[in-house]
């Protein structure tokens, strides 16, 4: 995957930007508070259709302005060239087209441009809820799993239907209940086959990660939770049933993938518990490129890969680290840095390919 060229008018302090990124590394340096996350997550945002430093859509218009919009020309390993955009107005409505037309959802987007970003709030992952970790392999299966789409959109489907029903505040038909837990079972036994299976591959992959890049210094587990108890259920219907009335007690569906989550364990205790900060920068970086690596040699695409404050985040063997494996697993690249004297040579020896770019108050300038 490929951006060719990028166009971002009004997010935040972006208010005309206009760049051609290097198809390999691009450095964009800059002062705190100058733009260069700000362009990082104009990019995220066309893929996702989200941002990944704030859920309001509203505080990324930039001030005075009604809508931001962010536009790029990109190629695909496989499909070819594409033209993508996404708007968000101040009043909430987001558009995302695909070619010039109009997509009904941003999926379509995330579907031809993967992005990966690690940044700041990346750290949620180890320390945060267990959604976050829900989406991290969601993200996954959504790019390696053809199927993974059209069951989660059905297990969606009918968990609304059943939470809506537990809801509604009127005694509980319990035959309509019983149907959509059949559905919710249906469809939530197929998603967590898929799950399952992508966890295995992922751990897989990490190991391959750590002893490859990371000397295995990343003493981590992972178990993954499905959401209901298999030892004492041997399905998810028969949860499910047994649980109805404690279900009906609490107006809400208890049980499920929906509830799933992937403990990071180190030495068999949480990561979050017990690792420095230090430690889990190293756990969320070995995570992500296992995710890169896996999806490269299962569909062989690369996503685009933001890396924000990069020399920040590691100590300068670490750096090396990513950079060996950047160079096995090529991906167009954003760094961003406070100061050039903050890229190490290496990093310019590893990266002779490159365009660096300098941003002030969100004026983006190519260094020679």
């Amino acid at each position: 995957m490929r951006l060719l060229s990028l166009e971002v008018s009004n997010l935040r302090n972006l208010q005309s930007v206009s760049l051609l990124p290097h198809p390999n590394t691009n450095f964009v340096i800059g002062a705190n508070g100058s733009g260069k996350t700000s362009l990082l997550e104009s990019i995220a945002l066309l893929s996702n259709g989200r941002s990944f430093r704030t859920p309001d859509s509203k505080k990324l218009i930039r001030h005075g302005s009604d809508q931001l919009v962010v536009f790029s020309a990109i190629e695909s390993e496989h499909s070819g060239k594409h033209r993508v955009g996404i708007s968000k107005s101040g009043k909430g409505i987001t558009s995302a087209k695909l070619d010039g037309k109009l997509q009904q959802k941003v999926s379509a987007l995330a579907k031809v441009f993967p992005v990966i970003s690690i940044e700041t709030n990346s750290m949620e992952l180890i320390e945060g809820g267990p959604s976050l970790r829900r989406s991290l392999l969601d993200w996954g299966m959504f790019h390696v799993e053809h199927r993974f789409l059209e069951i989660w959109g059905q297990y969606r489907a009918g968990l609304k239907q059943k939470n809506a029903l537990l809801k509604s505040g009127k005694k509980v038909n319990t035959t309509e209940l019983q149907h959509w837990n059949r559905v919710i079972a249906h469809f939530g036994e197929r998603l967590d086959i898929e799950r399952t299976q992508y966890c295995d591959a992922l751990i897989e992959q990490f190991g391959r990660i750590r002893h490859d890049y990371f000397e295995s210094e990343l003493e981590i587990q992972f178990r993954y939770r499905p959401g209901w108890d298999k030892a004492t259920f041997v399905t998810l219907e028969q949860c499910l049933s047994e649980k109805m009335e404690s279900e009906i007690q609490r107006a809400s569906c208890l049980y499920g993938p929906h509830r799933a989550d992937l403990d990071i364990l180190w030495n068999g205790s949480l990561a979050k518990d017990i690792c420095s900060r230090g430690q889990k920068k190293l756990v969320l970086y070995g995570v992500r490129l296992a995710q890169i690596a896996y999806m490269m040699r299962k569909t062989g695409v690369s996503p685009i890969l933001l890396l924000d404050d990069l020399p920040a985040e590691l100590d300068e063997k670490n750096i090396n680290n990513v950079i060996r494996f950047l160079k096995e697993f090529p991906c167009q690249t954003f760094i961003t840095a406070i100061s050039d004297q903050s890229i190490t040579q290496e990093m310019l020896s590893a990266f002779e390919e490159h365009k660096m770019f300098h941003v002030e108050h969100g004026t983006f300038e190519e260094i020679r």
